[in-house]
């Protein structure tokens, strides 16, 4: 790895933190909140900034970046913007524990949604706001930002793109990573635009309706209320907000094509049809189990598959967003949750967890050895869509759902001690690793993760960089490889 190129970029994204650190305390101060609000955050504008100026001057070069440099620059960028967000909540009192600090910012770049804030409603507004925007950025990626707005990466911002980009990679839709990354962003930018107004409409006041609309695109969960949506009680707000994280679990680059009027490209997915596939079938499923659960309280079907459609597009986008203590649903209904947490959304999408899209070619990799089985000498291709999948993609897949169950597996080992149970211990490290936010028990719907000790929680804030970065990204900084010239 060449650090200084590496660390160039990284001195990019510390300004791009700083300057939004600063407006965030500029509306602190305009919402004439306390002085220890807005100069928390302005100091640590301040301070990102400087660090970010004498970074950029120690690192000038004309070098392009290889592979390598470039999950260098996503590892240690999202390390060094987590540190960076996490300041403003410690100087401004919200959050004591500088660990349990990183361990808020790093939920909100990971759009993970887990929070160590139990009340929000008395939490500063610029606090609030900064929160939010740590989940936007961190949605599509605050380095395909970067790369966006600054050319200077060349032909080398590729290897950003396919480090920082979530899921199995989908095609280019521009010839230049800088063009790609500001169609992806500016799909982005109109699908949040567009969601503040509808959020508008259903009674939410503006602000509100911004954050909001940062952390549903985000698929990250942070809200400015403590009862998350539920504490709106609104049939129309759950069901625009439901829509549009069903619309950030696909691949943008589809939504794109939408915007330019190719449509169908939607349906012809197969990916995207298998996903909304099983959103249907555990919604369909769940509104009967809960639905019997509870028809002698006299809880019609309505409000069954309200509470559970909406959960399931919740977690299986890895939102977070809660209307309802699925706690209290009747056990047989948990497995089908941790399914949906660990599927995750579509490749491209800002959504976590596995993918929909591995999960689909691996179902049809064991379905074919089945028939195989019965069937020695046939020939059966495993096909994504019309691509058919040779066997070096189906390894690759395999071995990164292996990788992806086995670190989950050593996680919960690992979070045992420093958990009320082990139903807190698991759910918390799959709530973390697939960027979900909730989970179950102490970490539960109603719940949140201030009674994990600090030691869990730096647990858990390295699972979720794991998951978001792909698990690959993060593990190859180990190779001593990675670290030869």
């Amino acid at each position: 790895m060449n650090l200084k190129p590496v660390f160039h970029v990284i001195a990019w994204l510390l300004g791009v933190m700083a300057l939004l650190m600063g407006f965030c305390g500029l509306v602190s101060y305009l919402h004439g909140e306390p002085a220890q609000a807005w100069t928390a955050l302005g100091y640590s504008a301040g301070g990102a900034l400087v660090v970010a100026v004498v970074l950029w001057l120690l690192t000038r070069n004309d070098q392009e970046l290889s592979r390598r440099d470039g999950l260098g620059v996503v590892t240690f960028g999202w390390l060094f913007a987590g540190i960076a967000g996490a300041v403003p909540f410690v100087l401004s009192g919200v959050i004591a524990s500088p660990v349990a600090a990183l361990f808020e910012t790093v939920s909100g770049m990971t759009t993970t949604g887990a929070s160590v804030i139990p009340i929000l409603e008395g939490v500063p507004k610029g606090i609030l706001l900064w929160r939010a925007l740590t989940q936007l950025i961190g949605g599509m990626g605050v380095l395909i930002l970067v790369v966006a707005i600054l050319p200077f990466a060349g032909v080398g911002g590729m290897q950003l793109y396919r480090a920082e980009m979530p899921g199995p990679t989908k095609d280019r839709i521009e010839p230049r990573m800088a063009s790609t990354a500001k169609m992806l962003w500016g799909v982005y930018v109109i699908l949040v635009v567009a969601l503040v107004f509808l959020l508008r409409l259903g009674g939410m006041d503006w602000f509100d309706s911004v954050c909001h609309s940062f952390t549903t695109m985000a698929t990250g969960g942070f809200s400015t209320r403590t009862a998350s949506i539920a504490a709106y009680d609104s049939v129309y707000i759950e069901s625009v907000v439901t829509v549009f994280m069903l619309l950030a679990g696909i691949s943008f680059s589809l939504h794109y094509l939408a915007l330019r009027g190719e449509f169908f490209h939607w349906w012809k997915d197969g990916e995207v049809r298998f996903f909304l596939a099983v959103i249907l079938v555990f919604a369909g499923v769940g509104t009967w189990v809960l639905h019997s659960a509870r028809a002698a309280s006299g809880i019609g079907w309505g409000a069954s598959f309200r509470e559970v459609s909406f959960t399931c597009a919740s977690l299986v986008t890895t939102t977070g967003f809660v209307t309802g203590d699925y706690e209290k649903w009747p056990v047989v209904l948990k497995p089908m949750l941790i399914l949906l947490m660990l599927m995750g959304g579509c490749a491209g999408s800002t959504a976590g967890g596995i993918k929909v899209g591995r999960i689909h070619v691996m179902l049809k990799a064991i379905a074919r050895d089945i028939r195989l089985f019965m069937q020695p000498q046939a020939a059966i291709p495993i096909k994504l869509g019309r691509k058919t999948l040779d066997d070096g993609i189906l390894r690759s897949i395999l071995s990164f759902v292996a990788l992806y169950l086995l670190v989950s597996l050593l996680g919960v080992l690992a979070m045992i001690p420093f958990s009320a149970d082990i139903q807190t211990a698991f759910s918390a490290v799959i709530a973390c690793i697939s960027n979900v936010g909730p989970g179950f028990s102490s970490v539960g719907p109603t719940a949140n993760f201030a009674g994990i000790p600090d030691a869990g929680k730096a647990i858990l804030t390295a699972l979720m960089l794991v998951g978001r970065l792909e698990l690959y990204t993060v593990l190859a900084i180990f190779m001593p490889a990675f670290w030869r010239k």
